[in-house]
């Protein structure tokens, strides 16, 4: 295929993207934007970094936030592949953007691994980890499917444990490196 062609094909695809989207945001408007299920996705949002703003441990502040980056790429980029393999999608957003679901996103996911990192710390990453993962696996999930948000079309709670174990020890992990010992003698 010529590149002209290719350029082509690639260019007509995302203009059926763009269509796509052009018809979801009046749907979206419509059906979505303001009613109860949206408010208590806001609310969703930001109640959880208020929760954490007034609980974090303020002189980890920079290793906790630097796991919650870290939490929101991944689960952004692990989504986005579920998405794009049909394993889910989302019937209430707070935002008419695709694929991101940015209430679990950019709050409930980074908000409750950093404040189960700064909660008992004695406790082995790994244990936490796997109790993480059941608890979002097994609650979380099975909540947000009742209640609307989260359509899971080919996906089983089952293999949400051991990613969302892997994301948690992975981020405590970084919480714990000898960076941010550095970084907080200054």
């Amino acid at each position: 295929m010529f590149k002209s062609q290719q350029t082509d094909t690639i260019d007509s695809y995302f203009d059926r993207f763009q269509q796509l989207h052009d018809e979801f945001t009046p749907y979206w408007m419509d059906h979505i934007f303001l009613h109860g299920g949206w408010w208590i996705a806001v609310l969703l949002t930001i109640a959880p970094w208020i929760f954490w703003l007034f609980y974090r441990k303020k002189d980890s502040t920079h290793r906790l936030l630097y796991a919650g980056l870290f939490s929101i790429i991944i689960g952004v980029s692990l989504d986005y592949i579920g998405i794009a393999l049909d394993l889910w999608h989302y019937g209430s957003k707070v935002t008419p953007t695709f694929p991101a679901w940015s209430l679990y996103h950019f709050a409930l996911l980074p908000v409750t691994i950093m404040f189960l990192i700064q909660t008992k710390p004695h406790i082995a990453a790994w244990k936490k980890g796997i109790f993480y993962g059941l608890l979002t696996g097994f609650i979380g999930e099975p909540i947000f499917v009742w209640a609307g948000y989260y359509v899971m079309t080919g996906w089983e709670y089952v293999y949400s444990i051991p990613i969302y174990t892997v994301i948690y020890i992975v981020c405590d992990w970084l919480t714990k490196r000898e960076a941010f010992e550095w970084l907080s003698k200054q």
